[in-house]
């Protein structure tokens, strides 16, 4: 009886992952990447050449306005202005924007090339969460592990905690993610951030519907 209601469990979980958990965790990354490319944005020193700042603010209106239209585009600025800022902050734009259009594969090149050229290790902690995020969407569960692993920083503890809920959830592992998301909270996830308490609340729901099945 015991293997039936948790196997009912895992199941009931399974299509709640299903229907909206993807949804949840792609939301949050495209939610996040705008805030976090305006502080990339604020603490690295852009550099000045007039050019280069001509055509980042040219592309990055181009991102905005045609989308997926401009992904050409953006890859060859990205590509002539590697290991500079415009190149790094226009690697994570299209990250976003690659998010935005479902095309989770260029984001995670992209959010890999920020990283190679990260010299910060908070920005580099930040851009392993997003990494983490759609590698856990593309079923790529060891990668996704793999960038949680190395993330370091305290002050990232509840988005961490929060996201190794998500990752045991992908996995049917109900209880793992309960504990994880339990850990998110008591680290202040629940800071604007209603999704952890939803999380949360269908995590029980679940739960009750296992139990009287049983």
């Amino acid at each position: 009886m015991v293997n039936n209601t948790e196997e009912e469990q895992i199941e009931t979980l399974k299509r709640w992952w299903s229907d909206y958990g993807k949804s949840i965790i792609l939301g949050a990354i495209v939610g996040l990447a705008g805030i976090f490319g305006w502080r990339y944005y604020q603490n690295h020193q852009v550099e000045t050449r007039a050019a280069g700042a001509e055509e980042f603010a040219y592309i990055s209106e181009q991102l905005s306005s045609k989308g997926a239209e401009s992904f050409g585009e953006v890859i060859e600025f990205i590509e002539r202005n590697q290991g500079n800022n415009y190149g790094e902050l226009a690697a994570l734009l299209l990250a976003k924007a690659a998010v935005d259009a479902q095309d989770l594969n260029l984001a995670v090149q992209q959010l890999k090339l920020a990283l190679d050229g990260s010299k910060d290790a908070a920005i580099s902690d930040t851009i392993r969460l997003r990494l983490a995020r759609v590698l856990i969407a593309q079923e790529d569960f060891d990668g996704a592990q793999s960038y949680l692993n190395a993330v370091s920083n305290d002050a990232f503890l509840a988005e961490r905690s929060e996201i190794q809920g998500d990752l045991y959830l992908a996995q049917a592992d109900p209880s793992e993610a309960k504990a994880a998301y339990q850990a998110a909270l008591e680290a202040g996830g629940l800071n604007d951030n209603p999704g952890l308490q939803l999380k949360l609340d269908n995590l029980a729901i679940g739960t009750e519907l296992s139990s009287e099945a049983g």
